[in-house]
């Protein structure tokens, strides 16, 4: 696993443990391609990375490399769907408007609210690599549209639209995604950051700031 000198994991997998001897094979040699090309990526940015001298470090030959993916651009890829995919299972939860109130006039982290930030905390290192000048450019994309889609599924079932005709629905969703995402990266960028309980009330504050001020 990577370790960068801040000791943040970069890279950290998602994928459960194969079942067989050669499956699991082949799953340690993908996440030393990965661990290798992360580490690469961040001290030479993704530009600067060829399947040549990714090899050459992470010590196995090209025809290995190929056996998994078809270039860098494709384990790019994979990497990037394996963190959006999971950001997308942790933001399919629905949200409560009474206990979400609730947990600001307490001033206690909303559950929710912590799952998500819990996430984007253990690979934080990565995000923010990903969404930095080092990482490919169509991440912060993706990751903006995995959020947008999210928001708009729960501002639609809190009937949000509906009681705000004079707004058109993807102003309002632009908006709450653009909090979400400026809060996130704010945070990732801090060290050491709040944690994802510290994170998750302050979020609260700011949504009931802009709500009410």
């Amino acid at each position: 696993m990577l370790v960068t000198s801040k000791t943040t994991y970069l890279w950290k997998g998602l994928n459960t443990m194969p079942e067989n001897k050669h499956d699991a094979m082949a799953a340690r040699t993908k996440e030393l391609i990965k661990e290798t090309f992360v580490r690469l990526v961040e001290k030479e940015g993704f530009g600067g990375v060829s399947v040549r001298n990714l090899t050459a470090s992470a010590g196995i030959n090209r025809g290995t490399f190929y056996l998994h993916y078809k270039d860098k651009y494709d384990l790019m890829e994979q990497i990037q769907t394996e963190i959006l995919d999971g950001l997308q299972k942790v933001m399919v939860v629905d949200i409560s408007s009474v206990e979400l109130q609730q947990t600001y006039l307490d001033e206690q982290p909303y559950a929710p609210f912590v799952c998500i930030f819990q996430y984007l905390h253990e690979h934080g290192g990565l995000i923010r690599l990903l969404l930095g000048p080092k990482g490919e450019s169509g991440f912060p994309g993706k990751m903006k549209e995995v959020v947008s889609e999210s928001f708009y599924k729960k501002l639609f079932n809190h009937h949000t639209f509906e009681n705000n005709p004079s707004i058109p629905k993807e102003y309002l969703t632009a908006f709450s995604v653009s909090v979400f995402l400026g809060v996130t990266e704010e945070w990732l960028n801090q060290d050491p950051p709040y944690s994802p309980e510290q994170i998750a009330v302050i979020y609260i504050k700011l949504l009931f700031f802009q709500a009410f001020r």
